[in-house]
Parts: C-alpha cells; structure tokens; sequence
C-alpha cells in the first residue's frame, strides 16, 4: 500500500512539473501583416508598409484576384494606388486557374518580393485560385523570411484560417469545418471587414460559439491592424473588435453570462495574443 502512495504521489508530481503543451501560435512567423478593413487606405498605412519593405523602390507583388473585373486588372489599373504613392517596383501575380498558380514566374516574383498586396472583391476568388497552391506556400515562405502582407477588405479576410462569407455570416452555428478555408496567415482566427459600416458586428458571434479555439478579429472601414508575432495594434479612423474565448469565459464566471461579446479598440491601442 505504501509503494503504491508513493508511486501515486511520484506520478502527481511528475504530471505537475511537466510543462503545458504549447497552444499554437496566433501568427507564428517572422514578418508582419497589415490587415484593412476595407474603404479608405490610409496614407498612415502605405508608409507603413514601405518603411516595413525598405522603401517604396523595393519589390512589392499586387494580388488582384479578389476582383472580378478582369480587364480593370489586365490593364493595369489595380497598380494605380501604389504608383501614384510612389512605388516604383510592382508585379502581379494573378490567375483564375488553379493549376496555373503553380507557375514558376509567379513563384520567381514573390520569392524576389519585400512585400505583398492583396485586394478587395470576394475573397472566395482568391481561395479559389491561390489556397493549397505553390502561391499559398511561397507566401507563407514570405512571412517566414520577415517579409510583409497588407490586405484589404476580402484580402483581408483570407488571412484568417477560416472565413465568414456571403449568407454564411447569418446562419445558425455551424462546426468548424464547415467554414470556407483561408489562406491561414493568421492561425486559428476569423478576420471580417466593413464590420461598423455594415453593421456586422455580430456576425463572428456564431462562429465563435460553436468554436472554442477560435480567434476573431473584426475591421471597421479606414482601419487596420497591424500584427506582430505576439501582438496586433489598431491604425485608423475607427476601431478593432476583437472576440477572445478567454474573455467570455471571464465574464461568464464573474457575471453568468457573457455580456460583452467583442473588445473594442481605437487607433494606438494594443491586443497581445494570449498563451
């Protein structure tokens, strides 16, 4: 009887001291994201993208394939915004073949790239094209190297793993997997955008009740966050909602229930991903 005490005793103690199986990381890579809402993209916004690519000289790829307007696209018009900010160095990378997002040029011009662009349209259009490809891969590459990603609006959706899109953002709860995937830039999280403007503040709720690891993050128009391997902080107009499962079951133990679905944050504020 007594071994056995101590043999209970020696296993409670090696389970205490054991360290806790790491949660995955939020943004587990190197370089940094630039996440828009949509609208306006702030002056604030393009500095900040050319100071984190070492100027606006340095190589940047435009992903326009959010957009169905294709001959807006092939004439070069989705560039506009850069070169009249004054960024000399720009290319493309663009397809709606899925076996053509394999194409060693395009491989060749975001491995070359200090940074990524990608626009707004439906971000379907881009998983669609890009998710699972060798585009997908070179871009996590990117990240790991330190690069730089900004997106808007549906380009900014697709950095989550998982994408709230179209009729899916009133439906009853659902599983996880039931979810369009994104390109997953950002792990374990859901990214929407236009959210005060569109008045869609709510529509993360579903997702993250049926979810218990999720993160979500929600833009309003004109504002951006930028992410950090362990931090996000706000630029812009207006604000960030974030929903953190830690959160509500804060709240629940200390109020019953959560009343507070989502944390708001305005232009130089700070969330720290939490372990």
């Amino acid at each position: 009887m007594l071994k056995s005490i101590r043999l209970i005793s020696f296993l409670l103690v090696l389970l205490i001291t054991q360290p806790a199986i790491a949660q995955q990381e939020a943004f587990p890579f190197n370089g940094k994201l630039i996440i828009i809402g949509g609208g306006d993209i702030l002056d604030t916004m393009y500095t900040l993208f050319a100071k984190e690519i070492g100027g606006k000289d340095q190589p940047i790829v435009y992903i326009p394939t959010a957009t169905d307007d294709e001959p807006w696209i092939q004439e070069g018009q989705h560039l506009v915004k850069f070169t009249s900010r004054g960024f000399t160095n720009l290319s493309t990378v663009h397809t709606r073949d899925k076996q053509k997002a394999n194409d060693p040029i395009f491989i060749d011009r975001i491995r070359k790239a200090k940074g990524v662009f990608i626009g707004g349209g439906d971000q379907a259009n881009i998983a669609a094209s890009f998710l699972g490809t060798a585009v997908h891969q070179e871009l996590y590459a990117l990240l790991n190297r330190g690069g730089i990603i900004m997106g808007t609006s549906a380009g900014a959706t697709i950095m989550g793993e998982f994408m709230i899109t179209g009729p899916e953002q009133r439906d009853a709860p659902q599983v996880l997997h039931q979810y369009p995937a994104g390109l997953a830039f950002m792990k374990n999280t859901s990214i929407d955008q236009h959210v005060l403007v569109r008045n869609r503040q709510f529509d993360l709720i579903p997702m993250m009740e049926s979810n218990s690891n999720l993160l979500g993050m929600a833009l309003d128009e004109a504002t951006a966050a930028y992410v950090q391997r362990d931090s996000i902080q706000v630029i812009g107009r207006s604000y960030m909602m974030i929903y953190d499962h830690q959160d509500w079951n804060n709240q629940k133990k200390e109020l019953g229930k959560v009343y507070r679905p989502f944390m708001m944050y305005s232009e130089g504020d700070v969330y720290r991903f939490k372990k």
